[in-house]
């Protein structure tokens, strides 16, 4: 398989009329022992249709379609009535001569996708790009680099929920058969130099890779020995080795047709997918219940907002390991709608922080355990501007401590680095206790933990004469009453803006 277009090559070397008549006797099929339907998906068109790409928690989709033999990226939202219309995702993206097959991170803000003759400088015979949403608006496609791109095909990218891991198909030298599956990771400011994914490929063609938002679960099509015609779709999990515990998904998802582009919907009994027609033609279906599903995760979206004019706002939002303090994930609400989605795996604390230009950053903690079931939470963020005033939370303590816990640390970076960014600034730390203990030595404690949150700022090189701190003892709680969650939340140090 050496042509540009996948469909076209895929098609010359698998289509065979027969049996993909058999395999298509009705448009839907029902396995009863399975309990499986498969549909059609609203927005097929009489063209290929092709590459489902699921953003925004399920609610967008993006996918390829191939009209007049030129592949263009297409998107269509979810709403009450059902799903939308397909629309074009702009110029900037489809100004190529074949453009195709997406990635997108659950934000919806950034995308990576394949073209071929791009008016963007490319690197091969297909390269990958990357895309950002500006105002509604798909802007700043970039060719993603060398460490990815080769002169030879590169395309199918698929992106792990935190945007951080990138798998794409490519058919350069060095690989084991004619397309293999390639991974990448972003460093925080480029790509790593991509190597094959290990215990992934195979002597045939290894192609269409999705990652679920676990960022474990995985899948993939091959048309290698022992499938059930053409191509195949196959799953399987990610670990520090690479892929395993691959095996062929089977009835009813694979058939004598082919099957490519298995996305799972995080937390739902649904998956999209891609299949040919007995006409050759490809299609995107729904599966219902998903078969094969990624393990639950925990979904939190919401709008930012002005804190009094409740008008929506684009904001940086930046989700951080407690445990380790590293940053991992970046992403930005919806400049035009404040929508924000992002996706949250077990086993971790997290702290998702939103900042905007003049306005104070917002955190909320959020602690996912192992065992945790999928769900989704919905959380609105008021941001204060700094001229308006206001208390914020910053950071807690343990019963009767005035020491900084370790999670607190990405928080108080983040007053450090708005502090440098507005020099005008003044800031104010507050602290507080919980109701245990007297007035005289609650005083005194909540002093030295809002003089503890000071030094740690002035250290990191803000001006003293910019930092004030003072406590409040028990007197001002943010819950009453003697519950271990009530005085765990008032055991707290709050900031606000003097001046």
């Amino acid at each position: 398989m050496r042509t540009i277009q996948l469909l076209t090559s895929i098609k010359n070397m698998m289509l065979n009329t027969v049996r993909l008549f058999l395999a298509f006797a009705v448009c839907a099929v029902v396995v009863a022992a399975q309990a499986v339907q498969i549909s059609p998906l609203d927005g097929n068109t009489s063209s290929d249709d092709f590459a489902p790409a699921l953003t925004n928690h399920g609610r967008t989709v993006v996918v390829t379609t191939d009209e007049s033999g030129k592949q263009q990226l297409k998107w269509m939202e979810r709403t009450s009535g059902g799903w939308t219309s397909l629309s074009s995702v702009g110029s900037d993206v489809n100004d190529g001569k074949q453009v195709g097959t997406a990635a997108l991170t659950s934000d919806g803000q950034f995308m990576i996708f394949a073209a071929y003759r791009h008016d963007v400088d490319g690197m091969g015979r297909t390269d990958l790009y990357s895309a950002r949403r500006n105002n509604g608006k798909w802007e700043k496609v970039t060719n993603i680099g060398g460490q990815v791109n080769s002169s030879y095909y590169d395309s199918q990218p698929t992106l792990s929920a935190d945007g951080r891991t990138l798998y794409f198909v490519s058919d350069r030298p060095g690989g084991f058969g004619g397309s293999d599956i390639y991974t990448s990771q972003w460093t925080g400011t480029e790509w790593t130099t991509a190597r094959p994914l290990p215990n992934a490929n195979s002597a045939s063609e290894d192609m269409s890779p999705v990652i679920a938002a676990d960022g474990k679960t995985f899948y993939f099509s091959s048309n290698r020995g022992g499938g059930q015609g053409g191509f195949d779709v196959y799953t399987g999990k990610i670990d520090a080795s690479g892929l395993g515990s691959v095996r062929n998904v089977g009835d009813p998802i694979n058939t004598v047709a082919d099957e490519m582009f298995y996305t799972s919907l995080p937390n739902s009994n649904q998956a999209f997918f891609s299949r040919t027609t007995r006409n050759g033609d490809w299609d995107n279906y729904l599966a219902v219940p998903n078969p094969f599903p990624g393990e639950p995760v925990t979904l939190v979206e919401g709008i930012v907002r002005d804190i009094t004019t409740k008008v929506p706002l684009g904001s940086d939002i930046t989700v951080t390991d407690l445990s380790t303090g590293k940053n991992v994930s970046r992403l930005r609400s919806d400049d035009a709608t404040g929508q924000y989605y992002v996706t949250l795996t077990p086993g971790r604390v997290y702290s998702i922080t939103a900042k905007r230009a003049g306005y104070l950053f917002h955190s909320e903690r959020y602690e996912v355990p192992p065992n945790a079931q999928g769900q989704t939470i919905k959380k609105d963020i008021d941001l204060v501007p700094h001229a308006g005033g206001g208390n914020r939370l910053l950071v807690y303590f343990d019963y009767d401590k005035a020491e900084l816990k370790s999670e607190s640390m990405p928080e108080l970076e983040s007053v450090i680095e708005m502090l440098r960014e507005n020099p005008s600034l003044r800031v104010r730390f507050d602290g507080h206790t919980d109701d245990q203990g007297s007035d005289e030595y609650n005083d005194k404690l909540s002093e030295r933990r809002a003089l503890a949150v000071k030094d740690y700022v002035t250290a990191g090189g803000v001006d003293k004469s910019r930092v004030e701190s003072g406590g409040f003892g028990k007197r001002k709680p943010v819950m009453k009453g003697a519950t271990d969650e009530a005085r765990a939340l008032n055991r707290r140090v709050e900031m606000r803006v003097v001046k």
